[in-house]
């Protein structure tokens, strides 16, 4: 026969259950303590982090209207310069080198003239051949001309159409190439 005692309860196990879930609690109550902490450190971070981008959006505020200012101040010191640039050469020599030049029976129909390389380029328009030729020759022999070259020319008509391309020295370069 089976006997079977209800009275009894096995407090060994229970006891290890119990201190099992007290270890558990314990160790889950430590993390929830430790991310508590980091919970309370990244809101500190965002409130100062807040107050430092508040300060850089002043800060910033303060300094574009100097910046746009500084960047008129350059734009227009750019455009003086141009300015000055441009009193420094004259268009009159330039012409009157040209005029000196070129012989009759030549026109000048266009003038291109690049101060950066002092390049110079003419366009138009010869009676004949020969008086092309004069004109060659005199850019040639002209201190003011550095190396002319004929570009194009073609006959239209009974003229030639031409554009000569040549280095322009201006006073400035003379005197470079001279030291």
């Amino acid at each position: 026969m089976i006997s079977i005692n209800f009275a009894v309860k096995n407090y060994r196990v229970l006891e290890r259950i119990q201190r099992g879930v007290v270890t558990l609690i314990v160790f889950l109550s430590a993390v929830l303590a430790i991310i508590i902490g980091h919970a309370v450190t990244l809101r500190t971070d965002a409130a100062s982090l807040a107050v430092k981008m508040r300060d850089a959006e002043q800060a910033e505020a303060l300094i574009s209207p100097l910046l746009a200012e500084r960047g008129r101040v350059v734009k227009d010191l750019s455009a003086m310069t141009v300015l000055l640039d441009s009193k420094k050469f004259s268009w009159t020599k330039l012409l009157s080198d040209i005029e000196a030049a070129f012989p009759t029976g030549v026109a000048l129909g266009k003038l291109d003239y690049n101060p950066h390389n002092n390049m110079l380029t003419l366009d138009g328009t010869a009676q004949s051949p020969e008086a092309l030729r004069s004109l060659m020759v005199g850019l040639e022999h002209s201190s003011s001309f550095r190396e002319p070259y004929l570009k194009h020319q073609s006959v239209d008509k009974g003229s030639i159409s031409f554009n000569v391309v040549a280095s322009y020295q201006t006073q400035d370069s003379a005197s470079a190439r001279r030291k």
